[in-house]
């Protein structure tokens, strides 16, 4: 428990340092203003988004500068590591094992690309992670793989094989990556799950809480997604969804489902546990990809309340590492959507709104 306290009051100190530092919504709206990309990066240029500027600069190509971010967000994860034993040390490696999971999604992709579709990579190639996480994943001998047989082979030292096997069919004959990728989303949360369990009893509740209304925010994302694009059986659905939500029993998203209006589940949500944010509820949407942007804003209001009330808690607790990293993958998002933005001269409101 002293080594505990001990740790958790040096990480309080240095991550509330850092979260103070995160971009403020003055610099993000002055960034939205700004007239070109080059002025957006200058904005950031004495912060730790100045890598953007470099690369781009450098090379011209924007999805490296990308790249170039998504490497610093996972050296945040390592970083922490190196403070942490036991348990806790576990779990930041399960967090941190989402980054594994999707870099390994974008390799199969590129290889369901190649085989399976028969289109070129060349440009696409470049933009994925070739550094180590956990495994040595091999990821050019993935992409380059003929069949699923050698993905197989390659992942043999991870868990990732089996699920990849698992999977066969639905990439071989169904010619679909849905269900992999959805497994190894739950695999994911499986893993994180399993980790949390084992930390102490403080930690333990709080590492529950968020990971279970986060698989809520995915639940409902994927359950309005389903609908709206797939319109999937509902048993089909069921299966598909993960398991271990705070705030969403199998009923409510069954409920939510076979209505027409999948939003009405956040209503129950809103007005059971968060009164505070109901008048978001009354945001309309005139077609179908405004309707998805208003609920991400209320899943991400949703989430912000949860960071605000951990971080005005108890300091020395897993949760200010969990909130440093949700605000800073937030603050990347939030960086990378405006310089993206910027890039393809879109109007300030349709920037706005996407935020």
């Amino acid at each position: 428990m002293g080594q505990q306290l001990r740790t958790y009051a040096f990480l309080n100190a240095k991550l509330r340092a850092r979260i103070s530092k995160i971009i403020t919504e003055d610099t993000l709206e002055r960034m939205i203003k700004s007239p070109s990309i080059e002025e957006a990066l200058g904005l950031i240029r004495d912060t730790s988004f100045r890598v953007v500027e470099e690369v781009y600069k450098k090379t011209g190509d924007f999805k490296l500068a990308e790249l170039e971010i998504l490497k610093r967000e996972v050296e945040l994860y390592v970083e922490v590591e190196q403070y942490l034993e036991d348990s806790t040390l576990e779990f930041v490696r399960a967090l941190t094992s989402r980054f594994e999971i999707d870099n390994l999604k974008n390799a199969i992709r590129l290889f369901f690309t190649k085989t399976i579709r028969k289109r070129p990579i060349e440009t696409l190639s470049p933009y994925i992670l070739r550094e180590k996480i956990h495994y040595d994943i091999a990821v050019d001998e993935i992409v380059k793989s003929e069949n699923i047989d050698e993905i197989v082979h390659n992942l043999s030292e991870t868990p990732y094989a089996r699920i990849v096997e698992d999977h066969r069919a639905s990439i071989e004959k169904d010619l679909s990556l849905f269900p992999l990728e959805v497994a190894l989303d739950r695999f994911y949360y499986q893993i994180l799950t399993s980790e949390a369990l084992k930390l102490t009893p403080r930690d333990r509740k709080i590492a529950l809480r968020l990971i279970g209304i986060e698989i809520d925010i995915q639940n409902i994302d994927w359950i309005i997604r389903f609908k709206t694009f797939y319109d999937l059986p509902i048993e089909t659905v069921i299966g598909l969804v993960i398991q271990g939500g705070q705030m969403l029993p199998s009923q409510s998203i069954r409920d939510a489902y076979l209505s027409q209006n999948p939003k009405l589940i956040l209503g129950d949500i809103i007005n059971k546990y968060y009164p505070g944010l109901s008048s978001m509820l009354s945001l309309q949407g005139s077609d179908t990809g405004t309707r998805l942007l208003l609920i991400e804003r209320i899943l991400d209001a949703i989430m912000s309340y949860e960071i605000r009330r951990i971080l005005g808690g108890y300091p020395f607790t897993i949760g200010i590492l969990l909130s440093y990293f949700l605000l800073k993958r937030k603050e990347m998002r939030r960086i990378m959507m405006i310089l993206n933005a910027k890039l393809y001269n879109l109007p300030e409101d349709r920037i706005r709104a996407a935020l």
